[in-house]
């Protein structure tokens, strides 16, 4: 982690008169003792304190070169979400092979998007100021699934004013030899705690959208606390969920 991150925390924190234990709050430390370690450039920030750290002080790097205040794209790979079975990484060029690996069964093609066009849409969408985070699961270092989130429009037919203040979980799929065991399940809750903590903007919503045909899904989606909406995208009904009170 660069010094100057640890500078720019403490001087916004000292701007905004926190003390070291409710910054750590705000950013989701267990206590003071790691904000006080990354002021004195002793310990790293994780990518999701980071965005969770853009995200609650926006404006205070408005005229900031990012760049410089972030940590190092191998830190970003090594980024991990721990469940009961998945280690679920954000997706470098190590784990591009093993995304691109990874099948859903011959009669879910027809619902179910190559992970190769996924993380091109979710390339083009950062393009555009899109905010999108690509995930990776892992059982055993067997890649077993693959997860795309996106904080903005994601360019669909029928996009609502209110998506584009929320959180899309925008792809979501289990490898054929994995399915059925409950990974899918797991790897959902995971990211929706990976997104009640704000990493890519402020926004207590979850939604997504599956073909009306896929009952399958929409029960998925159902069992981990989504709502089916009115709304359609890009001919997708819509369900959404909240994410906030965490």
């Amino acid at each position: 982690m660069s010094k100057e991150l640890g500078k720019k925390i403490r001087s916004i924190r000292l701007k905004r008169n926190l003390s070291q234990t409710e910054m750590a709050n705000i950013l989701g430390y267990s206590g003071k003792g790691m904000i006080s370690r990354i002021e004195n450039d002793s310990s790293e920030m994780s990518y999701d304190k980071l965005m969770l750290l853009l995200s609650n002080f926006q404006d205070d790097f408005k005229d900031e070169n990012i760049n410089k205040l972030s940590i190092s794209s191998a830190e970003i790979e090594n980024t991990i979400i721990e469940t009961d079975r998945l280690a679920v990484k954000t997706i470098g060029f190590k784990e591009l092979d093993d995304v691109l690996s990874l099948k859903v069964a011959p009669s879910q093609r027809e619902f179910v998007a190559e992970n190769a066009l996924a993380i091109a849409e979710a390339y083009a969408a950062e393009r555009v100021g899109t905010k999108t985070q690509c995930f990776i699961a892992y059982c055993d270092n067997c890649p077993v699934g693959f997860v795309s989130i996106a904080f903005g429009s994601i360019g669909a037919d029928g996009e609502k004013d209110w998506m584009l203040k929320s959180y899309c979980l925008w792809r979501i799929m289990i490898d054929m030899d994995y399915q059925n065991h409950g990974y899918g399940k797991e790897l959902l809750e995971a990211i929706i705690n990976w997104c009640s903590t704000y990493p890519l903007g402020n926004s207590d919503t979850l939604y997504t959208s599956a073909d009306v045909n896929n009952k399958k899904a929409i029960e998925f989606y159902k069992d981990a606390g989504f709502s089916l909406t009115e709304d359609y995208v890009d001919d997708e009904i819509v369900l959404k969920r909240n994410i906030g009170g965490k």
